[in-house]
């Protein structure tokens, strides 16, 4: 996600930030400590501050277990997770591959909001037995972390268990549809449109708050943006796959690409290759092995007066990142390795050999063609 900054790395997988994520936590914390001052007026002001502070570092700690839940079972039916990312409206768990199947869907949907559920019990629990603490000792601000931990974590197990994509309930439902049906593609229409239903619904319930002097209904207008928009992606991406549904990846390779050596020097290949060609990505071979790919943005590492004397090899992604792929290989699948980085192409294989290159933008312009033309496979 642009924006955000790396703070960990759990299990394998990166937990970022999200600079939006800096004004909720201000937010948060400004409001819980309007309750502890309501709920324990001897407190003093530093005090309802530092323990709601506490609280929100701890809300937000559930959040990224919520979703390392998530990442833990998605691992099991092996679907690689890139990283888990806190923003203004909670947090996300980046998958580069989709369930192949509704029970993986179901398991992983599943476990976000059972985690919270768990969590939020705890906490509760621990609230229960710290029932009558004594007035101003530690035992009370503990008791007042763990109500406040624990009612928010059920709250966002409640709310992610609305039967809307991308909701956790929306995965669920889809899941279940797609069990029922066998039609992947129709379940994640369906799941997809209950979730641009639910937006509107926050809507309506969010202008109704704040024209009756509710600063929450605010609130509500983000949440419904951000699903609304999210439904929309995914349907935009279940046209996309419908799209590929059937075609190969020999059908859109390119045979007679340009490659070059790893020893050509950056100002030969600017000058010979990418400026006469009008090529942003070239890719660098020996013999018939792919050793990278070299990219217009990859030429910034050294300065224009460099060029003459840097090689390609100095400035080329390596073909470590370049899962390769077979000419009869599904394009869905091509699509699928080119949403797990930003590189322009992707080498086609056969027999060991290098036999032609895949481009982005040729998949990207093939789907953006017979969208155009309304074409479709089904029919």
């Amino acid at each position: 996600m642009p924006g955000s900054f790396r703070i960990a790395r759990v299990l394998g997988i990166d937990v970022r930030i999200h600079i939006s994520w800096i004004l909720i936590f201000i937010l948060f914390t400004t409001q819980q400590s309007q309750v502890f001052d309501s709920e324990y007026p001897s407190w003093s002001g530093l005090k309802s501050t530092a323990v709601a502070a506490i609280t929100a570092l701890l809300f937000f700690t559930s959040v990224v277990l919520h979703e390392l839940a998530h990442s833990v079972i998605a691992r099991v039916f092996r679907m690689p997770v890139s990283s888990i990312t806190l923003f203004l409206l909670g947090g996300v768990a980046s998958l580069t591959k989709e369930p192949s199947s509704a029970k993986a869907e179901f398991s992983m949907a599943a476990a976000g909001p059972l985690t919270s559920l768990v969590i939020g019990g705890s906490a509760l629990g621990l609230t229960l037995v710290l029932q009558h603490p004594q007035r101003d000792t530690a035992e009370q601000v503990l008791r007042a972390v763990s109500n406040s931990l624990g009612w928010i974590n059920i709250q966002v197990a409640l709310f992610n268990l609305i039967p809307g994509f991308p909701l956790d309930g929306g995965r669920v439902l889809r899941s279940a549809i797609w069990a029922v049906g066998h039609q992947r593609s129709r379940a994640t229409r369906i799941a997809a449109r209950g979730g641009q239903l639910f937006a509107v619904l926050f809507v309506i319930a969010g202008a109704y708050l704040f024209f009756n002097g509710e600063p929450t209904g605010l609130w509500f207008g983000l949440i419904a943006y951000f699903l609304y928009g999210a439904a929309s992606q995914t349907l935009t991406q279940d046209r996309v796959t419908t799209a590929l549904d059937g075609v190969r990846v020999r059908q859109l390779m390119a045979t007679d690409f340009r490659p070059v050596p790893p020893t050509m020097s950056v100002a030969m290949l600017v000058r010979d290759v990418m400026l006469p060609h009008n090529l942003r990505a070239v890719p660098v071979t020996a013999g018939d092995r792919m050793l990278g790919v070299v990219t217009a943005g990859d030429l910034r590492k050294f300065e224009q007066d460099q060029w003459s004397t840097a090689t390609v090899e100095s400035v080329m992604s390596s073909s470590r990142d370049l899962q390769p792929l077979s000419p009869d290989d599904p394009l869905t699948a091509a699509l699928e390795r080119f949403s797990e980085n930003e590189l322009p192409l992707l080498p086609v294989v056969d027999r060991g050999s290098l036999v032609a290159v895949l481009y982005r933008d040729a998949v990207m312009g093939y789907v953006r063609m017979r969208d155009m033309l309304g074409f479709d496979p089904r029919r």
